[in-house]
Order: structure tokens, then C-alpha cells, then sequence
């Protein structure tokens, strides 16, 4: 019988395309079925009778096809539909962010129902590893070192932070991304000791990240798949701006940027130990660089990593399609 991944996500996603690609690769018979919930032609099927055999069931419907849960191998949770538009008056942003509410909520029943499936993530660990509160800490337990911070509303607590950083600056960013239509994203910004005073009612409107900013040499991006780790060194350093400097994704397109290195063993066993104890198949992990040290930042569940593996052969799509058809490997790269 043919392996079927299910995906849930978009088919705008090229990685998704790409992981299809190694699948095919890897096992023809293998296919991946993506699954939608905002696209015409996908539906779902939970049915709870106490009457029949089945108790519960659960069926996927991708353009008429209907496939049994039970029949489904593994699931790949990356699904990141866009909440703002443009051109949505009041009343479209509420339905659809009704929708999505209504969605998000049976999307997260889905591993009830397939408990035999291996999940790459599950929407639970990706809901919770959207907590950045959550991260640091957990950063901190497994021994990573992370910056100086303090997540608030109160202005007078960001006025005691400029005194308790060494070099006396500090960052704010937002705990969840802001996207503004058409294009524009919320960007890490550095703010000065005037902020808290000037953006007192602001501030106080609801909890934001404050942090020391780091004055780093580079910065990495470590792809974790299963045990395997995929390291990007980024020269944000080189870059003629201090904003591009502080946040090198306003310049991600530049291919100069990047090379491929290698990590210690002891950062690798800490990032992986936070790894395990996340419950991750997959985390995009951002540090720094600043001397010796080397400085958690955050980890996506959901991060992209196809411009790396373009740029510097990284094999990330491989190893995704490996977990995804449960062909493990224990050594790290």
C-alpha cells in the first residue's frame, strides 16, 4: 500500500513543492496529499456515533478523493494562511477571521484522530512553541544563553532595562509577527532611553519583547530536522545599514551573506536536548554570534529555510522527506 503524507498547508508553500520533489525521490509510490481548509474542493468528515462499530471516524476530502485517517502514515502541519487583506472591509476581517478560528479549532482535534501518524509538528507544540516567553525560558533551563530581556507593558520596567544592559541599548519586538498590507513587516527595532517616557500609553496597551541589544559578529540560522542540524553562518555584520544590521531580513536576498559552518558538540547536545524536550520534528533556530559566546534568539516551528538551502546545498528538504516517510537517521550533519 502507498504511503500517504498529508499536508496541510498551501500549494503556493515552494517548500512544500520541494519536499514533494525529494518524497518522489525517496519512494515513487510515496505521495503527499495537501490539504487546504481554505481552498474549494477540500473538506473534512468528523463523524461521533456510538450506534455503529466505528464509535468516531475522520475523513479527509482533497477534489472528491476521500481518504480514511487511519490510512494517512504521517502529517506535516504548515499550514499559515494570511489573516489582513487590503482590500477586506470590518465585516470581511470578522468572518474571516471566524473562519479561521473555526478551522484552527478541528485542525487541532486532527492527532486525536490520528494518533499512529508521525507529526512534523503538531499543531499543539507549534501553538506552544509560538510562545516566546515559553522559548526563553526553555532555552535557558537546557543551558543556551540568551539575552538580557524583559517582556512587559509596564514603561517603567523598560526604563530599569536600559540600566541593566551592559552597553546600555535595547531592542524592542513583537511577540507574535505583524504583517501590514500590502507588504510591510514589523521589523526588530532599537529604541532609545526617551522611548518609555515618549510611548508611556503605548507601551502599557499590551506586552511587547524588550531586549539588550546584542552586538554580534554574525548571526546563524540552525535548521533542526528529527536529530539532524543544518547550519547557516549570516554576515548580517557587512551590511551597510544599522537596521539591516540589527534585522538582516530586509536583505535576505543577498547571496554574499551566507556560508555554511559548523557548531560545537556541546551547542548541538543543548540545542537538540531543547529540541527534544519542545517536542519538535522541525525548528528553524535564529542566534548570534558575539566573541566566543553564541546567543538563542528564537525558534520558528514553521520557519523557511529554501533560500539557505539554494544558496549553500543544504539538504533540509531531504531530511524532511526522510521523517515524513519515517526513514530515521540518527547521525547529526
Amino acid at each position: 500500500m502507498a504511503t500517504i503524507i498529508l499536508c496541510i498547508g498551501s500549494a503556493e508553500d515552494p517548500h512544500i513543492q520541494e519536499v514533494e520533489k525529494n518524497v518522489k525521490l525517496l519512494d515513487n509510490e510515496a505521495r503527499i496529499v495537501l490539504f487546504n481548509p481554505l481552498c474549494g474542493g477540500h473538506f473534512i468528515e468528523i463523524t461521533v456515533d456510538t450506534s455503529c462499530e466505528l464509535s468516531s471516524s475522520c475523513l479527509i476530502v482533497v477534489d472528491g478523493e476521500r481518504i480514511p485517517a487511519e490510512s494517512i502514515k504521517s502529517v506535516w502541519y504548515r499550514w499559515k494562511p494570511a489573516v489582513l487583506s487590503a482590500n477586506e472591509d470590518l465585516q470581511g476581517l470578522i468572518a474571516k477571521d471566524f473562519v479561521l478560528k473555526e478551522w484552527k479549532s478541528v485542525v487541532r482535534s486532527l492527532e486525536a484522530f490520528l494518533p499512529h501518524a508521525q507529526w512534523l509538528n503538531t499543531v499543539a507544540v507549534t501553538e506552544l512553541l509560538n510562545s516566546k516567553p515559553f522559548q526563553l525560558q526553555l532555552a535557558q533551563k537546557v543551558g543556551l544563553t540568551v539575552p538580557k530581556t524583559t517582556i512587559t507593558n509596564n514603561p517603567e520596567a523598560v526604563k530599569e532595562l536600559f540600566d541593566k544592559v551592559e552597553n546600555g541599548r535595547v531592542i524592542f519586538k513583537s511577540l507574535t509577527p505583524l504583517f501590514l498590507p500590502p507588504d510591510k513587516l514589523l521589523y526588530t527595532t532599537e529604541i532609545t532611553r526617551e522611548f518609555p517616557s515618549h510611548s508611556h500609553d503605548s507601551i502599557a496597551q499590551s506586552p511587547a519583547i524588550y531586549q539588550e541589544l546584542v552586538e554580534r559578529r554574525s548571526d546563524l540560522r540552525i535548521t533542526v530536522v528529527g536529530c539532524e542540524v543544518f547550519v547557516a553562518r549570516i554576515a548580517s555584520q557587512i551590511l551597510e545599514t544599522e537596521k539591516d544590521r540589527l534585522d538582516w531580513r530586509r536583505c535576505q536576498d543577498k547571496e554574499e551573506l551566507y556560508s555554511e559552518v559548523q557548531i560545537s558538540e556541546e551547542l548541538k547536545e543543548r540545542l537538540l536536548e531543547f529540541h527534544r524536550k519542545a517536542g519538535l520534528g522541525f525548528g528553524a533556530y535564529d542566534f548570534l554570534e558575539r566573541g566566543d559566546d553564541v546567543i538563542f534568539l528564537e525558534c520558528n516551528p514553521g520557519g523557511a529555510w529554501l533560500w539557505l538551502e539554494q544558496n549553500l546545498g543544504l539538504k533540509v528538504s531531504e531530511q524532511v522527506a526522510k521523517c515524513l516517510l519515517g526513514i530515521n537517521e540518527t547521525k547529526s550533519s
